[in-house]
Formats: structure tokens, C-alpha cells, sequence
């Protein structure tokens, strides 16, 4: 599997993003795929009895309702964001890219369908005060195919806010500078969290279903104050979860040290997060309505 070599860190300081290939092992991409596939099932029986929650949302724009995001995955498979966070490619990433004190925030599930189900406007998220790396890491399920809806990137536009108005109103999906970001299913792509992407409609049949991971440093969390004391710590608590499921050779230096054992089982753990439900920081996207003839919808589509 995928590790991030020197090749991978200088790639992701030049532009805000890098793509690790096949960084899952198959037989935990399979279980992945199932949980995607069972928490789908579960929203769309929901739906139909008329008992919607908060957790997930739904898209109807097709005339049928098909899953757009399912949040915080740990609520309903924890075991199985444990073997997903502790796997060797996912703590090199903690490691290498975030650092010490590096804690989990979020864990969710994106659902992309064909076109009119929703795309992915160009948008910045989390700005903040870039003392302490903060990144956001997909897991793909799916494939995300060129000229299909996969991630575009406006590269190195992360260290500030931009106008996105401005150009996206000027160029529509085509800001110049902007690069394709492909994938396939097992692969891991980081991004730095405030870098300027989007994601146009796809085209092709079938879902894209993607696993998202904020992965911050509790000190960053602490000293930017956007959430309190007792939420960074239970995210803590939750990275010694997951170093308590590692492989002992996988584990860096230090950091067992550094966070201890779980002073809660994991079923508690779960519920105390569940139980402290703070706001994420919010993104950023055009304040107005963009008046393109190929963006957001392109022309063919419409």
C-alpha cells in the first residue's frame, strides 16, 4: 500500500493536495463499500416512512431520493473508522502531514450521482489562521474519472481566502491554473483544507461514494477557539482509540506516550461525542448567485 514518500510531501507543499494510490488494502475497501451501501439502504428507508434525521441528506432533484452525505460514520461503525484511521496509510498521513497531536474531527460520507443530482461549487473550507496544519482526506470508494465530476483544484490558492465570485463568475469550472484531480476506488486523496476546489456534475451512471476525514492538531483546534476544550478532548480521546488498534509498527514515535490510553470504552466514547455536538468551522463560497453559461450547470445539461 501507498506511503508518502518524499515524492508525495513535496508534491502536497507546492500545490495543497496529493494523491496516494491504492492506499487501502482491497478487504477493507470492500467493507467500506458495504457500510456505504447499508447507510444508504437505512437514509432511503427513512425517507419512506417519513422519518428523516439530521444525519444525512437527501437528494431529490432526480425524482427520486438518493443519498448526497451521511455524517459522522463513527456513530453507526465504530470499530470500523478504527480500522480505517489506524490503517498504515492513514497514520503515515497524521504523521507526516499533520503532526503530533494530530486528532480526527469528522468522518463522513459523500454520495455523488449523475447530473441533477448536486454538484460541488468552487468553495474554500475552514479558513483559519494557518498556524497549524488542517487537512481533509478522501477515501474513494468509487472511481472519479476525468471530465466526470472528479475534484478540480486551483493549486497552491490555500495560505488565503480568494475571490471566488470573481472568478468563478469570469471562468465557470475553468479558473485558469485549475487542474483535474482523478481517482480510483482504494486510493487516498489529502488536501489542504482551505485550498479552493469544486467538483462539476458528473455524467456517468452509478453513485461515487467518498469517505471524508478532518484531521487536525488539538493544539490548532484549542488555539483558534472555534470549539471548546472538552470536544477537542474527546477527538483526543479518539485518536487513542485508534492507536490502541494499530499495529504496533505502524504507531509513531512518541505518540502512545503523547496520548495515552483510552480512559473510556469506545461504545462510551461514541456516545459523549454524540452527546457534545459542536458546529464545524463553516466554508466559503461565492456570496452570490454566478451568472456563467456553463457554471454550475454547463450548457449541454441544461
Amino acid at each position: 500500500m501507498t506511503t508518502l514518500s518524499a515524492r508525495h510531501l513535496e508534491f502536497y507543499q507546492n500545490n495543497g493536495f496529493v494523491r496516494l494510490p491504492q492506499a487501502l488494502s482491497p478487504a477493507l475497501l470492500k467493507r467500506l463499500r458495504q457500510l456505504s451501501e447499508r447507510l444508504e439502504a437505512k437514509a432511503k428507508s427513512d425517507f419512506a416512512a417519513g422519518n428523516v434525521q439530521n444525519q444525512y441528506c437527501l437528494a431529490t432533484d432526480s425524482g427520486e431520493p438518493r443519498l448526497f452525505r451521511y455524517n459522522d460514520v463513527l456513530f453507526d461503525a465504530p470499530e470500523l473508522a478504527l480500522e480505517l484511521l489506524s490503517s498504515s496509510a492513514m497514520l503515515d498521513i497524521c504523521e507526516k502531514l499533520c503532526g503530533a497531536g494530530c486528532v480526527p474531527l469528522q468522518m463522513d460520507l459523500v454520495y455523488k450521482y449523475p447530473h441533477p443530482h448536486p454538484h460541488i461549487a468552487w468553495h474554500q473550507d475552514a479558513p483559519h489562521s494557518r498556524n497549524y496544519p488542517y487537512l481533509n482526506v478522501g477515501v474513494y470508494l468509487d472511481d472519479a474519472d476525468e471530465n466526470d465530476g472528479c475534484l478540480r483544484y486551483l493549486p497552491n490558492s490555500q495560505h488565503e481566502l480568494v475571490d471566488i465570485y470573481q472568478l468563478s463568475n469570469q471562468h465557470g469550472w475553468n479558473i485558469p491554473g485549475c487542474v483535474q484531480q482523478p481517482a480510483q476506488a482504494g486510493d487516498i486523496v489529502v488536501q489542504d483544507v482551505m485550498i479552493l476546489h469544486c467538483s462539476e456534475p458528473k455524467r456517468s451512471p452509478g453513485p461515487r461514494r467518498t469517505m471524508y476525514i478532518e484531521l487536525r492538531p488539538i493544539a490548532g483546534i484549542n488555539q483558534c477557539g472555534k470549539q471548546t476544550a472538552p470536544w477537542a478532548a474527546l477527538r483526543k480521546e479518539w485518536m487513542a482509540h485508534v492507536l490502541q488498534a494499530a499495529a504496533p509498527e505502524d504507531i509513531p514515535s512518541g505518540w502512545q506516550q503523547l496520548y495515552g490510553e483510552p480512559s473510556a470504552d469506545l461504545a462510551s466514547l461514541v456516545e459523549s461525542i454524540k452527546q457534545r455536538v459542536e458546529p464545524p468551522i463553516p466554508a466559503v463560497w461565492a456570496p452570490r448567485p454566478v451568472e456563467h453559461p456553463d457554471y454550475p450547470t454547463p450548457s449541454d445539461l441544461r
